[in-house]
């Protein structure tokens, strides 16, 4: 198994490459500084596995986005995982949307370090210990904010609510009119109701609402 380092940090190529022993023996790891020469040694060699930085000392147009972007481009096949310090839930969602296969945290431990390498291996997409912490961070912040709002959902009439799940889409009244089959002003009174009984301001709102609480709003609807 090839597996490509690219990281700017001789210490740090150095102790993920102590890890990936442990775990693989027999792996060749291979080591690049930057996201040019990254490239450049990727259709040299076949990699089977990258573990990839996302910020590069000196790079103002490439990182680890674009690389592997580059890089799934023209071989699908590999399997990447980012290893960063940062970890936030923003850059861990652009890093899943750009092709990266799980995420780490660069001090999480040699276990979380070792399950992620062999789901990867096996399974390809794999949600790391750090990924799961970043969510449920996320999903508590959500929460504090839009507490009351979840307490309202239950008196969201059938219509309201259908009109709170679209908005995830868009809140142009004039779309939404057609997709509901009324009249503008009856998506205004829609709007205006669900945001009362949410405790909402704006439309804007109500569409961030309706993105993360999608299961909330679609449990039970058919009671309604």
């Amino acid at each position: 198994m090839n597996i490509l380092i690219i990281d700017d940090h001789a210490l740090v190529k150095e102790g993920i490459e102590g890890r990936i022993k442990k775990v693989k023996p027999k792996a060749k790891c291979y080591f690049t500084s930057t996201a040019r020469l990254a490239i450049s040694k990727i259709r040299e060699i076949s990699i089977d596995l990258i573990f990839c930085d996302l910020e590069f000392s000196g790079e103002t147009e490439i990182d680890g986005f674009y690389i592997i972007k580059s890089v799934l481009e023209f071989e699908p096949r590999v399997k990447v995982i980012a290893l960063t310090n940062y970890n936030s839930y923003r850059i861990m969602k652009k890093a899943t949307a750009s092709g990266f296969h799980s995420f780490l945290d660069k001090g999480c431990s040699f276990k979380e370090f070792s399950e992620t390498l062999i789901n990867v291996i096996a399974n390809g997409a794999y949600e790391s210990p750090t990924m799961k912490r970043l969510l449920k961070k996320r999903n508590e912040f959500l929460c504090t904010i839009f507490s009351e709002s979840l307490y309202g959902i239950s008196d969201l009439s059938p219509r309201e609510r259908e009109l709170t799940l679209l908005s995830a889409e868009t809140t142009d009244r004039q779309l939404l009119a057609k997709k509901m089959n009324v009249k503008p002003y009856t998506i205004d009174t829609y709007f205006k109701y669900a945001l009362s009984k949410l405790n909402l301001k704006h439309r804007q709102e109500l569409s961030l609402f309706s993105l993360e609480f999608k299961d909330e709003l679609l449990k039970n609807f058919d009671e309604k």
